[in-house]
């Protein structure tokens, strides 16, 4: 067992580790201990799994909801992507700097996501005094379908990204052939 968490830990980049990984163990165990939600069970493995996958929701969510309501408040503003590629093949401290920036990212939207929990717990109670229960008879199906679309922006903005980089060294490429 030992040797197989020794193998995972190694191929868990420093990225994966601080914007999935991390945010993932500190908003489960704010479930746990703030809101007594008891997600962990006595398999270590299984709760690597869900401390990732918790992590890589926030992250996305710090990507996909957090960073364009930031942006479009005037809060944050990019560097336009070739700028941020040719800096970075410059300056490897850029790509770190954004990897950190992205883990603030992260946390703040591990933060808002334990708010919306505690606002989400308050409103059913609400609900439930008041006979009110579509929520909490639908919640499965529209905690899937809010699942669905994170990963569906996500992918499109990835790829997009993606999309960019590739456009990016390929310029770059023909530059130096017409030289």
């Amino acid at each position: 067992m030992e040797e197989i968490l020794k193998q995972i830990v190694e191929k868990i980049s420093s990225y994966n580790i601080f914007n999935n990984l991390y945010p993932g163990v500190l908003f489960i165990y704010l479930l746990k201990f703030i809101f007594e939600i008891k997600i962990l069970s006595d398999n270590w493995l299984e709760n690597l799994i869900v401390f990732y996958f918790a992590g890589m929701v926030l992250s996305r969510i710090g990507s996909i909801i957090i960073e364009p309501i930031m942006k479009k408040f005037k809060l944050i503003r990019y560097a336009p992507y070739s700028d941020y590629v040719k800096a970075s093949s410059i300056e490897p401290l850029v790509d770190t700097l954004s990897e950190v920036n992205n883990t603030y990212r992260t946390l703040l939207s591990t933060f808002i996501c334990a708010f919306v929990c505690k606002l989400g717990i308050s409103i059913n109670e609400i609900c439930l005094k008041n006979k009110m229960t579509f929520l909490q008879e639908n919640k499965d199906w529209m905690f899937l379908i809010l699942l669905i679309l994170l990963f569906a922006f996500s992918y499109v903005k990835q790829t997009d990204y993606v999309r960019k980089r590739v456009e990016f060294v390929l310029r770059k490429e023909k530059k130096k052939e017409t030289r």
